[in-house]
């Protein structure tokens, strides 16, 4: 019997996803577990494995479509199995609870021209071969299907045979499309790397011209002009701003002296064979700090405040389209060298737009540091339902008084920003003063 192949949920609260493109086409055999679509959510883009191994058959979703979570998108097939009907969405529930009534089976709904087609005996199209003709401009009566239906790989093959110069007729992916348009580059004057000669992404990329230098005048946006956002910056944008407007902000700052941060980072090293970062040692401190002040590790739900039982720690990692927040979980529980391993894993899968879902959920508490872009101090917001976020500078050489007398020590900037909702004042204060002092001396680790 047929598996079916639905759009995952990957995350909380999701209802739709955009199937970004199918790594195997319909009518390729597949494998259990190996690659089979990928999806994009609200964070990252996910690839999706097979449930099962046969023949991928009847996909009904196009390539950059938006579709609901649960709904049935293709099947995966026996070789020698007919497939009877085309795949159903899940019934809501107002429908589940309605009376059974014996109902025909019917064939998906074809725009106008195709049903036309169909009385003629003319072969049908799928739904992602629809897509691509219609975004190649292609004829569809002029496609010769290898079978009863016009598949992808048919009109692909159709594209492949056109002149490579013919408006509409070179093989790319959507986001190759959507790249050479954002850098203004034709699309005809870039030899291809995928399948058949196909622009791929990465082909743009190195085909787009370098960024023209930033003007030094005022008044350097062109009026009326409109940047195109990615799919990432806009999500990010929103949950933003959405926190910056919902959430009562609240900030505390406070500068330490990282004399014994400087000299813990040496002597850690020297005994690792990973780099050891002053993230991961903050990592270290700012997990033992919300053991001792669980508040500050606490949620906003619900209208009301949740106690979290483990510490997972995000680190906030900018990339090329945004802002990701990638999680080290259990924080508290593990060593110096699994922090460093994990803070390393993540960030590179971060840059390379690997990341999973997992590694973007369950944080209970933020640590964004800019000090390595020569930042002295800076305010971060809050990243819901968390209750507060660390925003970390520079180490910065300043002359400060000690036992009464002036004196150069490297002195690191802190910044805590907090709900109100979740912490009042007397706990952040107390929170960043066990980070300090954890600083200062982290011998109180071991306390």
């Amino acid at each position: 019997m047929a598996k079916e192949v639905y759009m995952p949920a990957l995350g909380m609260n999701q209802e739709t996803g955009t199937l970004l493109r199918w790594l195997k086409a319909e009518g390729e055999p597949v494998q259990k577990g190996e690659p089979l679509m990928e999806v994009a959510t609200d964070k990252t883009d996910v690839e999706i494995e097979a449930p099962a191994s046969g023949i991928l058959r009847a996909v009904t979703a196009a390539e950059g479509e938006d579709v609901p979570v649960g709904q049935v998108i293709a099947l995966i097939a026996a070789p020698d199995e007919v497939i009877a009907a085309p795949p159903v969405a899940p019934l809501a529930p107002a429908e589940q609870a309605a009376p059974a009534r014996p109902t025909p089976i019917l064939p998906p709904r074809q725009p106008a021209a195709r049903e036309s087609a169909a009385r003629r005996g003319e072969p049908s199209v799928s739904p992602l071969a629809a897509r691509i003709a219609a975004e190649h401009g292609v004829d569809l009566a002029a496609v010769t299907p290898t079978g009863s239906r016009i598949q992808k790989e048919d009109v692909l093959a159709y594209l492949a045979a056109q002149p490579a110069s013919a408006e509409g007729r070179v093989l790319a992916s959507p986001k190759a499309r959507r790249l050479a348009a954002e850098a203004g580059v034709e699309l005809a004057g870039i030899a291809g790397s995928g399948p058949d000669g196909a622009v791929l992404a990465a082909d743009v990329l190195a085909a787009a011209p370098a960024p023209a230098p930033v003007r030094a005048a005022a008044g350097t946006a062109v009026p009326g002009e409109s940047v195109p956002m990615s799919r990432m910056w806009k999500v990010m944008a929103e949950r933003l701003s959405e926190s910056w407007a919902t959430v009562p902000h609240f900030f505390l700052a406070r500068e330490v002296d990282a004399s014994a941060l400087m000299a813990w980072r040496e002597a850690a090293q020297s005994r690792s064979e990973a780099k050891i970062t002053y993230t991961d040692l903050l990592v270290k401190v700012v997990a033992g700090a919300l053991r001792r002040h669980p508040r500050l590790n606490a949620s906003w739900q619900n209208n009301g405040i949740t106690a979290n039982a483990e510490v997972h720690i995000g680190i906030a990692v900018a990339v090329d389209d945004g802002l990701l927040v990638p999680v080290i979980r259990y924080a508290d529980q593990i060593g110096l060298g699994e922090i460093a391993g994990a803070r390393a894993d993540l960030v590179a899968r971060a840059q390379a737009g690997r990341l999973a879902p997992d590694d973007l959920q369950g944080g209970t508490f933020t640590i964004s540091n800019l000090g390595m872009f020569g930042v002295d101090h800076f305010s971060a917001i809050v990243n819901p339902p968390q209750a507060a976020i660390l925003a970390v500078g520079r180490i910065l050489d300043k002359v400060v008084p000690v036992n009464g007398q002036p004196s150069v020590r490297p002195m690191l900037g802190l910044n805590l920003s907090a709900d109100h909702r979740v912490v009042d004042g007397a706990r952040a204060a107390r929170f960043l003063e066990s980070v300090a002092a954890a600083i200062e001396d982290p011998l109180r680790l071991l306390d």
